[in-house]
């Protein structure tokens, strides 16, 4: 179990390696579900099932409270009575489909605080008792899930909204959507402007116009048929909105944005085509693997292929591409020679290489078989000058920099020195990285084995899954870890896997712009 308490509290999306039971005492947040995003008021509670992701955003100057359950499912082997195994599907069930437990939240707060108190005592005993106290909770959630608070008026416009993703083709107005909330039709408004920054016509006329854009290019639909299938009737006033709201016109659009391209493999792959100015049409997208790329372009994109851990669920994958047709496909050249065979069958290929130091070659390369000589030389010249200005600036402000990227994974620390990061901070900036004697590179770290390298800066890569974030909060506040001299001197910081796990034109531009930005900062973020 987990506990916090913080003004704007964050969490980016991380994977539960066992279900979570997020349950909010306090305040008011978003949570992220996979590609979902939930706004919970004080009292809620939602499972996220082991396997998938979750983030939290708090909202406003007051302080956010929640708790995080982490738990899995166990049941007696029939077949020797002295064995037990897990049951991996199970929680969901748990509190339903509602957000609202329906209990006070005084009674979940002090399931908490027991609960908490009795896991960490560390006495055997205690940590049983805290068993107890859990599963005393998830009786009481399931009793009381299906009583939930019929007015809890977050609760009653999340379900709106999602009303609104399943019938944005229907007629929408405020006065039915009003009766789906039971409230009145003023009442509503200000309520739902009040929640979520927006008013509720905004919000239709968003998910209408994400819908048309994925039909437009996935679908070869005529402009009619796509106004009539997102809930116009006058497809003249379809393409007024769609123009007021992206500043060019349906057809434009489509024009514009008209490939079939298709990426396989890595969302590493989008940094070699937003240099060339290119959306594909199809990609690997998830909001924790590729966050900032999955906000930025998901609308844009009609194919989303699932980028789980790089390419878990491979033949769901083959399967959405065959359907899709794509013209062309781009892959990376470490695939199996099976998952090259398929997609030859289904569009010609093109391998990219992404353990490469010749990237800029790969990217011109690419620029040549896609007619986009021009925009690659326009970006590479770009880069080169940003490139030397960020030297500069490095050289001017921070002092023989001698930089460790340390990678935080279970409960190991080691060295993360790629080929892209090496390229970085050494040949782009000039720093100092420390390095392990050869055939160790990979060894993990003690807190004493770092101390020898005498960083004094450090970029601390935590993997985003419950078991590491836990040990990494252990750690970092201990007392080893506190003595460490470039700790001491508030030169840590966290960073992310996006840019500084990836191989790409893209990702070596932005893992450069972070480093300088991080290295010359006043304080440590």
């Amino acid at each position: 179990m987990e506990y916090f308490h913080e003004i704007g509290l964050r969490l980016e999306q991380q994977l539960a390696v066992q279900h979570a039971l997020i349950i909010l005492l306090k305040g008011e947040i978003d949570l992220e579900l996979e590609d979902r995003v939930i706004r919970i008021s004080e009292g809620g509670a939602q499972v996220c099932l082991r396997g998938r992701t979750f983030g939290i955003k708090g909202y406003g100057s007051e302080p956010v409270a929640a708790a995080v359950f982490y738990f899995s499912f166990y049941q007696a082997d029939p077949s020797r009575k002295d064995m037990l195994f897990e049951m991996k599907d199970t929680g969901a069930w748990m509190l339903r489909e509602g957000i609202g437990t329906g209990m006070p939240v005084e009674k979940l707060q002090m399931f908490c605080r027991k609960t908490y108190k009795h896991f960490h005592h560390g006495r055997v005993f205690s940590q049983w008792r805290a068993q107890l106290d859990f599963q005393e909770l998830l009786f009481e959630l399931m009793e009381e899930g299906g009583r939930a608070l019929k007015y809890d008026r977050v609760q009653v416009l999340e379900h709106v909204k999602t009303y609104i993703d399943e019938h944005y083709n229907e007629e929408l107005t405020i006065d039915q959507l009003a009766e789906v909330a039971e409230f009145s039709p003023g009442y509503f408004a200000d309520l739902f402007k009040k929640t979520y920054g927006c008013s509720v016509m905004d919000y239709v006329t968003e998910v209408r116009m994400n819908k048309a854009k994925q039909m437009m290019l996935g679908s070869g639909a005529l402009l009619k048929e796509v106004a009539h299938l997102i809930g116009y009737k006058d497809e003249f006033y379809f393409s007024r909105k769609f123009k007021q709201k992206f500043g060019l016109s349906p057809s434009a659009y489509v024009k514009e944005r008209r490939n079939k391209l298709a990426l396989y493999g890595a969302t590493s792959l989008l940094g070699y085509l937003t240099p060339l100015q290119i959306i594909p049409y199809a990609a690997p997208l998830h909001p924790k693997w590729s966050a900032e790329l999955y906000h930025a372009l998901g609308p844009e994109i009609p194919v989303h292929l699932d980028a789980y851990r790089q390419n878990y669920y491979k033949e769901a994958n083959l399967n959405k591409l065959e359907e899709a047709q794509p013209e062309r496909i781009i892959c990376t050249s470490e695939l199996e020679l099976w998952e090259k065979k398929r997609l030859k069958q289904i569009a010609p290929l093109y391998e990219l290489s992404l353990k490469t130091e010749d990237w800029r070659g790969e990217l011109e390369r690419l620029a040549e078989m896609l007619d986009r000589t021009a925009e690659a030389e326009q970006w590479l010249g770009c880069f080169e000058r940003k490139m030397k200005r960020l030297h500069r600036l490095i050289a001017q402000h921070v002092n023989s920099p001698t930089l460790a990227v340390v990678r935080v994974f279970h409960n190991q620390l080691a060295l993360h020195n790629s080929m892209a990061v090496h390229e970085v901070l050494c040949k782009i900036l000039g720093c100092q990285m420390p390095a392990l004697p050869e055939g160790e590179e990979d060894s993990p770290l003690s807190i004493g084995r770092l101390k020898k390298l005498e960083a004094n800066h450090m970029l601390m890569l935590v993997r985003q899954d419950s078991e590491t974030l836990a040990y990494w909060r252990k750690l970092s506040s201990s007392a080893e870890w506190l003595s460490l001299p470039a700790v001491k001197a508030g030169r840590v910081n966290q960073i992310s896997s996006y840019p500084w796990r990836e191989h790409s034109p893209a990702a070596i531009e932005q893992m450069a712009e972070t480093a300088v930005a991080l290295l010359t900062a006043k304080k440590s973020m």
